[in-house]
């Protein structure tokens, strides 16, 4: 490449970088502070193949991806809040606006925009009974083909959304649900939980009782968390059992699934993760949010679910479950079980 050459390439990323930061300040600039209506702590931060961090809220549980390239795409920076980079403790107060989070930052008006990758309910509802549905002992056909009965429809509630690279499957989910136990579980080596309260405990290095939030898992016999009346990080042992919401594992190490990969950017699509009273289903919709009777399927919504094969068909009302629309299957797990393995 010329030197003229090089010079006008550089030129030109440098002024979309310009417009770049241009359009994200003034998007910004229309938002006021109370506008940041989201806090949680977060959990966990990866580190590999991009930045990623793991949100807990009062109610849900996020997996947030950093959008920040280094000039010329060499490779991903890590998000801030104000002038210091994301850790594991942190709060993060930050707004959501369709499959994006957005966190304020220290220069005035501007945003460090974060993609949502995961959405989870921490606290899963009860499953409705077969009962709640307009023909428990019929099913319904898939729409349009009329090939009369087919597998029974079961209820079911939606317990994750989120989106992935077609074709990688590589969304993580970082709960494991139980229909049939409580979702709040005394922490064991076999069951450990993400605390739903502060915990009093004594810290490793000896002292007094300290009340802490937990930062992260536990299995009960320590705990690392933040104290209540502030400071940094600590590891304790708590003086009572820790009660919390059970989760299985972590989300995929590094992120592969954004990875490129022959040039382009990768194409996005929207997944949902679908609890009956035996079995989790991740199911993908498109590029477009998950839709079923013209309405977007959201997190915590009911619907009427059954399986053909590698598809699922949907209903948005199990009281009245007429229409289906089809969705397909990406992978089934048994409810209190480790993942099954894909289906393709």
């Amino acid at each position: 490449m010329s030197r003229a050459l090089l010079r006008s390439f550089l030129s030109a990323v440098i002024f979309l970088a310009a417009i770049t930061s241009c359009v994200v300040l003034s998007l910004a600039d229309d938002k006021a502070a109370d506008q940041y209506n989201v806090s949680g702590s977060v959990l966990s931060v990866v580190s590999k193949h991009g930045y990623f961090y793991q949100v807990s809220t009062d109610s849900r549980i996020y997996f947030l991806m950093c959008t920040k390239m280094r000039p010329l795409g060499l490779g991903a920076q890590e998000c801030k809040i104000g002038d210091n980079p994301i850790t594991v403790g942190d709060t993060v107060r930050f707004r959501v606006d369709g499959d994006w989070a957005y966190i304020p930052t220290s220069a005035e008006g501007s945003e460090e925009k974060l993609r949502i990758l995961t959405t989870e309910l921490k606290v899963i509802p009860p499953i409705p009974p077969a009962s709640s549905l307009a023909n428990p002992s019929s099913a319904n056909a898939p729409s349009g083909k009329g090939k009369g009965a087919g597998p029974r429809p079961e209820p079911a509630i939606v317990i994750g959304t989120g989106m992935e690279v077609k074709g990688q499957h590589g969304v993580g989910w970082s709960t494991a649900p139980n229909a049939v136990a409580s979702p709040v579980s005394t922490a064991s080596a076999a069951t450990p939980v993400i605390a739903t309260a502060p915990v009093t405990a004594v810290p490793v290095t000896g002292g007094a009782p300290v009340v802490v939030m937990p930062t992260g898992p536990t299995t009960g016999g320590v705990v690392t968390g933040v104290p209540v009346t502030g400071g940094a990080p600590i590891t304790a042992i708590p003086t009572a059992p820790v009660m919390g919401t059970p989760v299985g594992g972590t989300h995929p190490a590094g992120g592969g699934m954004i990875m490129l990969g022959g040039g382009g950017a990768p194409q996005w699509v929207h997944v949902l993760r679908i609890q009956t009273a035996g079995k989790i289903y991740q199911v993908e919709c498109s590029g477009k949010h998950c839709m079923v009777d013209n309405k977007e399927i959201g997190l915590g919504d009911t619907l009427a679910l059954r399986v053909d094969k590698k598809n699922a068909y949907l209903s948005g009302d199990p009281a009245n479950s007429g229409a289906d629309q089809k969705f397909k299957i990406l992978s089934v797990t048994e409810v209190g079980s480790a993942p099954a393995s894909e289906q393709h």
